[in-house]
C-alpha cells in the first residue's frame, strides 16, 4: 500500500472509533446546548419583565404624587370660590378647577393603563418562571447524564485523540486537507474499503471453492468495476469512488461469503 494511503486508512479507523464514542453521547450535547439557549432567552425575558415592573411601580408612585398634588390645588381653588367678589374671579377659578380635574382624570386613566400592563406582565413573568424552572430541571438532568457519559468515554477518547495526533503529524497537509474535505461532506467517512461478495460453491466431494462476485464502495455501496478493483488491490495510487468521491482501499476483512444453499457440481 502506498505510504499516504496507509496513513489515511489508519486515520480513518481512529476517527471511526472517535465517532463511536461520540455516538455514546448521542444527541445529548445538542439537547443541552438547545436547552441552555432557551433558558438564556427566558432569563432575558424575565429581566425585561422585572425591569419594566420596576418602571411601572415608579410611574404609578409618581402619578399618585401628582394626583395628590393636583387634588391639593383643586381644594385650594374650591376654597377660594367662597372668597371671590366678582364673576370674573369666579369664572377664572372655575377654569382652573376644571383644568386640574382634567389633569387628575388623565393621571387616573394613566394609572389604570399601568395597572393593566402590570397585570399582564405579572402573568407573563409567572409563565416564564414556570417554563424556566421546568427547563432548568431538565437541563440539569441532561447535563448530569452527559457528564456521566463523558467520564465513561474520557479515557478512550483521550487515547484515540493521542493516536490521531500522532498519525496526522505524519500526513502531508495536501492529503490531510483532502481527507478532511471529503470527511466533512460524507458524514466523517473519507476513505472506505471496497466490499466484495464471494459465492461459496461445494462439489460432490465436499470441496469448497469461493468464487469472487460483485464489489462495491464501502461508503455509498455503488458498484466498483472489476478493472478498478484490480487497480485498488495493486495499491499504487489513490483511487476514488466515481459516485461518492470517497477514497477506496482493499481490505481482505471486508469481503463477505455468501453460502450457496444448493450444491454446485464443478
Amino acid at each position: 500500500m502506498i505510504h499516504e494511503l496507509s496513513k489515511l486508512v489508519k486515520l480513518q479507523k481512529v476517527d471511526n472509533q472517535l465517532f463511536e464514542i461520540k455516538k455514546i453521547k448521542g444527541d445529548l450535547p445538542q439537547i443541552v446546548s438547545g436547552l441552555q439557549e432557551e433558558i438564556d432567552i427566558l432569563q432575558v425575558r424575565l429581566k425585561k419583565c422585572a425591569d419594566r415592573l420596576q418602571e411601572i411601580k415608579v410611574e404609578i408612585d409618581e402619578a399618585n404624587l401628582d394626583i395628590n398634588d393636583k387634588k391639593g390645588h383643586q381644594k385650594k381653588y374650591e376654597d377660594q370660590l367662597y372668597l371671590v367678589t366678582s364673576n370674573k374671579e369666579y369664572d377664572a377659578l372655575t377654569v382652573e378647577i376644571d383644568t386640574v380635574k382634567h389633569k387628575i382624570n388623565e393621571q387616573e386613566y394613566r394609572k389604570l393603563e399601568l395597572e393593566r400592563e402590570k397585570k399582564d406582565l405579572l402573568e407573563k413573568e409567572k409563565g416564564y418562571k414556570l417554563d424556566f424552572e421546568e427547563k432548568d430541571k431538565v437541563l440539569t438532568e441532561h447535563k448530569e447524564e452527559l457528564e456521566k457519559r463523558e467520564k465513561e468515554t474520557l479515557e478512550a477518547a483521550t487515547k484515540f485523540n493521542k493516536e490521531r495526533d500522532a498519525i496526522v503529524a505524519g500526513i502531508s497537509q495536501r492529503f490531510l486537507n483532502e481527507y478532511e474535505r471529503i470527511a466533512k461532506a460524507r458524514d466523517g467517512k473519507a476513505i472506505v474499503p471496497v466490499n466484495q461478495l464471494f459465492t461459496e460453491k461445494v462439489d460432490k466431494k465436499g470441496n469448497i471453492e469461493y468464487i469472487p462476485g460483485a464489489s462495491s464502495c464501502g461508503g455509498c455501496h455503488k458498484s466498483v468495476p472489476a478493472q478498478k478493483l484490480m487497480e485498488i488491490k495493486r495499491e499504487t495510487r489513490l483511487i476514488r469512488c466515481e459516485f461518492c468521491g470517497r477514497l477506496l482501499y482493499w481490505d481482505e476483512n471486508t469481503s463477505e461469503i455468501l453460502p450457496n444453499d444448493e450444491e454446485v457440481i464443478i
